[in-house]
């Protein structure tokens, strides 16, 4: 089991490691940040991805506002996925 509030996002083929930073109250909405490497990811605002949690869970999740160009992102919840 990995450490507490880490997660690694998939998109197709790339999976980058990262944590979650916070949930938002109810709206299917969460922070998390993404542990880019060379501080470019080709991902943008509308893209989906599978964030797999630090206990094996796994969410379809769409990326709905960078925060910040240090790969910090709010996401909205989608579905639980069966990976």
């Amino acid at each position: 089991m990995r450490a507490f509030n880490s997660l690694v996002a998939h998109f197709g083929a790339t999976a980058v490691s990262g944590q979650v930073e916070g949930l938002e109250g109810g709206r299917g909405l969460m922070r998390v940040s993404l542990n880019v490497v060379g501080g470019h990811l080709a991902v943008e605002e509308g893209s989906e991805c599978v964030l797999e949690l630090h206990d094996g869970a796994r969410f379809r999740v769409v990326m709905t506002e960078r925060l910040s160009d240090a790969g910090e992102w709010r996401v909205r919840l989608l579905k639980r996925d069966s990976g």
